[in-house]
């Protein structure tokens, strides 16, 4: 064997330091609206298409709507525009094989939309999901939200912005729908994502209202690595008692939205080769369409319920089919000519057509755990001979696995053993067929690490020195 090419998912929650992110609570506060006020002079455009909002709407806190309201009226305003977004991943839940405490939407580095862009409203758009009242962080937490990696050698970081908009109630606890911006950048001015959010704490805002927009670097302006894609994260959020707070599947959107949202995490604009891939688009790869998979009882908005997909929002839920299905055909290889592909789920064993001392490539997607894999080699006296080449233990995810230069006989099986149906796909072709792996097309290296500058917060380090 040549080559081994492996990637696979890791799992970085988002989001920066505890202190950063906490919040100001309002809930004694009556609040009044308005209008989106303007950070600059260079705003006007936001100005014009936020004119719409209403004044002194009289929303507050106590008036919330409760979130059940959403089961039956779902809201039909995406927080971005589809036409600004490449790909996307769903909220993959406490039950899933890796699970993410968010969903997450990416753009792409490249668009000369956003690398021509010389004024934030130049940027994708955030929209308000409902009718709401603003929440953001205590002090400058939600203009200049560090997300930490300190603990990595080498160590980096970057800088994020967010806010929360607070938009319904559930048994008299506070439910938001969270933004949080992620470019992959590390912006040292504290003051630089200010005029990317139109809104302040406590303002009130109707469905539809801009309130900021989307900072896309270039992939020269990026840090980090090169697996990694300038994102918003989003979530619903259940404020519990002063400090705690519940993410949730953001499952308040229409049927058809979803489908638009579910169709791009399966088919990226710029394709799986795209030069802004990210590891974290493989969250969503082959998912069937929802807000949320495999979710925990406290991460549905709407009732504590164990459910495998959430795409309705009610009991239509659950008989909804949860399998992931990556294609065969789809993994990367440049051509119609297969030696053998198959895709499938559970533990099975396939007989191989390979040729007595041939040469192949070949690819190993598998998306979940427990699962191993193994050749059984039958030589010509009788004699079996095995060759392990995956075993993953439970609590990995997705992972993505191109062999090269793999030498085979004939009577050659492979022998997969999934005994939790996550599912898997293979595919085989002469060696040196043309082939696309993702996350191999960027070729601009990330601006740091290493020579990041110090981290302003590096909590995660001080965590791992307390340990």
């Amino acid at each position: 064997m040549k080559k081994v090419i492996i990637l696979f998912l890791l799992i970085s929650f988002c989001g920066g330091s505890p202190e950063s992110m906490s919040t100001q609570p309002q809930q004694d506060q009556e609040l009044s609206q308005n209008g989106v006020s303007e950070k600059s002079s260079q705003e006007s455009k936001a100005s014009q298409e936020s004119g719409n909002q209403s004044q002194n709407s009289g929303l507050t806190i106590q008036t919330l709507p409760d979130i059940k309201e959403f089961i039956t009226n779902k809201s039909d305003r995406f927080f971005v525009d589809f036409e600004d977004i490449i790909a996307g991943h769903p909220y993959v839940g406490k039950r899933s094989p890796r699970p993410h405490n968010d969903a997450q939407v990416y753009f792409s580095n490249t668009d000369p939309r956003w690398r021509e862009a010389t004024k934030p409203s130049d940027f994708p758009a955030l929209y308000a999901v409902a009718d709401g009242i603003i929440e953001l962080a205590q002090g400058n937490g939600s203009y200049y939200n560090v997300v930490d990696h300190s603990d990595s050698d080498p160590p980096w970081w970057h800088s994020a912005y967010l806010l929360k908009l607070q938009f319904a109630q559930n048994n008299g606890n506070v439910v938001s729908f969270l933004y949080q911006m992620e470019g992959y950048v590390i912006k040292e001015d504290e003051n630089f994502f200010r005029d990317y959010l139109l809104v302040e704490n406590g303002q009130v805002v109707k469905k539809g209202d801009i309130l900021g927009y989307m900072y896309v670097p270039t992939l020269e302006e990026m840090v980090g690595t090169m697996q990694g894609s300038s994102h918003i994260a989003f979530a619903l959020m259940e404020k519990r008692g002063t400090s705690k707070e519940q993410e949730m599947a953001p499952a308040i959107f229409t049927e058809e939205v979803v489908e638009q949202f579910s169709n791009l995490y399966r088919n990226p604009k710029e394709g799986w080769e795209s030069t802004s891939y990210g590891n974290d688009w493989a969250r969503g790869r082959g998912l069937p369409s929802s807000m949320g998979w495999y979710i925990g009882p406290e991460e549905h908005p709407f009732g504590g319920e164990y459910l495998d997909v959430v795409l309705y929002g009610d009991e239509r839920d659950a008989s909804l089919d949860p399998k992931q299905e990556i294609i065969s055909t789809d993994l990367g290889f440049q051509t119609d000519n297969y030696i053998f592909n198959q895709h499938g789920h559970g533990n099975t064993t396939l007989d191989l057509p390979f040729s007595d001392n041939s040469k192949i490539d070949f690819i190993v997607v598998t998306n979940g755990s427990p699962v191993n894999l193994k050749f059984i080699f039958t030589e010509n006296n009788g004699n079996k001979r095995e060759s392990s080449f995956i075993n993953k233990r439970k609590g990995m995810g997705y992972m993505y696995q191109y062999y090269e230069g793999f030498g085979v006989n004939s009577n050659t099986q492979l022998v997969i053993e999934d005994p939790e149906n996550w599912g898997w796909s293979v595919a085989f072709v002469d060696a040196g067929t043309s082939v696309i792996i993702p996350g191999q097309t960027r070729t601009v290296q990330p601006k740091c690490p290493p020579g990041c500058p110090p981290s302003p917060n590096p909590y995660k380090l001080n965590q791992s020195k307390d340990k």
